[in-house]
């Protein structure tokens, strides 16, 4: 039996990312188990998967239980391994990491997997807390039997950072989608939103936070100049009253809408002729690959570290752009926060059909890669032969 492990089911990447492997694996069969650390859930739990809680809490998160649950939860996670005859216990973000490799400590036998969703990184921390927290980082990972990184940056940069380029089994495997379900998702007819043939619609999907800097494309719109075009919002987050207020004091209400969170975002995205993603720092950004499933030509930010690796894989991955955008195989890249670059390469899709059409068609080509059934039988193939 294979069991995923994760902190809760809240509305995050990893636990999506978690779904789409379990109905891969189920495709192919596989005896499944789900345990997860915390209560909260907001995707639907697969009904056909036994889960198991090792707390009772909603949410351990900010709280100050969140580090001695780490111990609690490690021999419940052991006794949970024995009882059920477990051999692979698949770990998805920290606290599950460190509770499996806990588990390993204890004496539990199953074969321990590590899946890094985002970049591990403590430079900014004071020099001792800075060395403590890589130390004890490096030996979790180490007690891990694989570690998979989503992407090749991601990848090296665990390499280097954390030494894992000395770990025997340090993979790279792409997130899954569904390509069929997405598509099928796509073809919906949206009710609370008209999209006019006269128009043009840019759109952004994903948490209303900080880190999205989605005040960047508020402002980058603002510039255009166009009475055609109006710009798209799904989400939900702690940003939405600064965005709002933004949107306001530009004079841009009638033409910038926040639609809030939808469970089916795929039909607002391939109506849409531009996605923009303007994230300050990202994983492997999945909405990315998701605007290249549904048709939608994609404008990033050139951020850590996935982007360049999804619209323009065959470049150098660990450059940065600055000072200008980028035509990828795939996409539009532009410098972080620069807002004037922003708006050219906004500009440059608007009025270049050719150029958009390129990006449609090879789009496609390229999403094949993240198909759920590929991604999950390489997944398959990291387990060791015995299972």
């Amino acid at each position: 039996m294979i069991s995923i492990f994760i902190n809760s089911f809240t509305s995050g990447g990893a636990e999506k990312v978690v779904l789409t492997l379990l109905q891969g694996f189920q495709k192919r069969q596989l005896d499944l188990d789900l345990v997860i650390i915390e209560k909260k859930h907001f995707y639907e739990l697969p009904e056909q998967v036994e889960s198991t809680y090792l707390t009772q809490f909603d949410s351990l998160e900010k709280g100050p239980l969140k580090i001695p649950y780490l111990f609690i939860c490690a021999p419940k996670l052991k006794n949970h391994v024995e009882k059920h005859n477990i051999q692979i216990v698949q770990s998805h973000l920290p606290r599950a990491i460190f509770i499996n490799a806990f588990a390993k400590m204890l004496g539990s036998k199953h074969y321990a997997q590590a899946i890094i969703h985002a970049h591990i990184n403590f430079d900014e921390m004071p020099w001792v807390y800075r060395k403590l927290i890589k130390w004890i980082y490096r030996k979790v990972l180490f007690q891990m039997d694989s570690v998979i990184s989503i992407c090749d940056v991601m990848k090296n940069e665990l390499d280097e950072y954390l030494g894992l380029k000395n770990h025997p089994n340090h993979l790279r495997i792409y997130n899954p989608h569904n390509l069929a379900e997405i598509r099928r998702m796509s073809k919906e007819t949206p009710t609370d939103f008209v999209f006019s043939d006269e128009k043009k619609y840019i759109i952004s999907i994903g948490r209303w936070a900080c880190l999205k800097k989605l005040d960047n494309i508020i402002q980058a719109f603002s510039q255009l100049k166009k009475d055609n075009v109006e710009l798209i919002f799904l989400g939900n987050g702690e940003e939405e009253m600064p965005l709002k207020k933004m949107t306001k004091e530009l004079n841009l209400e009638s033409v910038v809408h926040f639609l809030g969170y939808r469970d089916n975002p795929y039909q607002y995205l391939s109506r849409a002729d531009i996605f923009i993603l303007a994230s300050n720092r990202e994983g492997l950004p999945n909405i990315l690959i998701e605007s290249m499933i549904c048709g939608t030509p994609a404008i990033s930010s050139d951020c850590i570290s996935g982007p360049r690796e999804v619209l323009h894989p065959t470049s150098d991955l660990n450059i940065s752009l600055e000072g200008k955008i980028e035509i990828g195989t795939h996409g539009i890249l532009y410098p972080v926060g620069k807002i004037e670059l922003l708006t050219e390469a906004i500009n440059l899709l608007l009025e270049n059909e050719g150029l958009c059409n390129e990006f449609i068609k090879k789009g496609f080509e390229r999403s094949e890669e993240f198909d759920d059934l590929k991604i999950s039988q390489k997944y398959i193939e990291s387990f060791p032969p015995s299972i």
